[in-house]
């Protein structure tokens, strides 16, 4: 057993060692050494205020940008993408203010919006049981529909693979393959599985040609991101062109709009969409992918193009009509 004058004798020692380091401190913060701590407190207080004053300065140009973009969109957007017909899609916890700001854009552009639609949180749920009841689904409603899928039962995501096809051909459509009445079918069964929901717009009298996804909001790392990519390359498929659409704030390692981007991009994104000068962004770039130019990465991330772009000089031109035909995926 440890004797008490021990433990005396510990206490006594560390009580001692305060007071030297007390004493030392002291002394030896005096002269030359509290110099120079002042003058580097100085240089960092300095250093703060330079980088507050930068942050006031970029917040007033981000500011003159915004009001620039909103006094100039009319002009920017007009007519654009008169006579075309956009749907858009919301992933599970879409920023309301992006879906919004991008359908007054396209409706300023020229295009009817005919509808929007939202994707549950069931749907990009990826256990064995949400597969299999997606992929029951998708190919009954496809039979009744006429179409022909092409199952990829390897893959992780199988059931968003052959829902993403079904929903893709009921929404989008550059040769109107389904009518309306099919669309409506297949959008109230998804419905009713719990996977999607239908606003009252959707679906049209005739199917979209353009789409745009927009992407989940918060921080990253976002889990639908294999989910979501697979089913925007599927609307691609579909219809004439598709873009995502996200928050600045929500891109980063991890995000839906990051991993379509490293993936080629096979859509074209925006990472700002929750600015106006990100949802003319959105616009200019559908009108370019119906131009024939490739789909890029616009917005103000790392690596993508300046948003806005350069607005293109569209005179818009009557699409040539297509008679229905059967479709299958490839």
């Amino acid at each position: 057993m440890i004797d008490f004058r021990y433990h005396l004798v510990s206490i006594i020692a560390v009580f001692l060692a305060l007071a030297v380091g007390l004493v030392v401190g002291s002394t030896a913060l005096s002269g030359k050494a509290e110099e120079a701590l002042t003058a580097a407190q100085h240089r960092a207080l300095a250093e703060n205020n330079a980088l507050h004053k930068e942050q006031r300065q970029l917040q007033q140009e981000v500011a003159a940008d915004e009001v620039f973009a909103q006094a100039s969109a009319e002009r920017l957007l007009g007519g654009l993408l008169t006579g075309e017909r956009v749907v858009l899609i919301a992933a599970p916890g879409a920023d309301a203010a992006v879906v919004s700001g991008v359908t007054t854009a396209l409706r300023q552009s020229g295009a009817t919006v005919t509808g929007q639609v939202t994707l549950t949180s069931q749907f990009t749920t990826t256990s064995g049981q949400t597969e299999d009841q997606l992929t029951q689904l998708a190919q009954s409603l496809a039979t009744q529909a006429g179409l022909s899928l092409t199952p990829d039962p390897g893959s992780q995501v199988a059931g968003q693979l052959a829902a993403g096809q079904v929903l893709a051909d009921s929404l989008v459509s550059s040769s109107d393959t389904l009518t309306s009445s099919s669309s409506q079918k297949i959008l109230e069964g998804f419905s009713q599985g719990g996977f999607v929901s239908v606003d009252s717009g959707a679906p049209a009298a005739a199917p979209a040609q353009l789409a745009v996804l927009v992407t989940p909001g918060g921080a990253p790392p976002q889990s639908a991101s294999p989910v979501l990519v697979a089913f925007a390359q599927e609307l691609k498929s579909a219809g004439s062109a598709t873009v995502m659409a996200g928050a600045l704030s929500s891109i980063g390692a991890g995000s839906v709009i990051s991993a379509e981007d490293s993936a080629g991009p096979v859509v074209s994104t925006v990472d700002n969409a929750d600015t106006e000068i990100g949802q003319i962004m959105v616009v200019q770039a559908l009108r370019y992918l119906l131009d024939g130019k490739a789909p890029k990465a616009y917005g103000a991330g790392p690596a993508t193009a300046p948003s806005p772009a350069p607005t293109p000089s569209v005179t818009p031109t009557a699409r040539p009509s297509t008679s229905p035909t059967a479709k299958s995926h490839s």
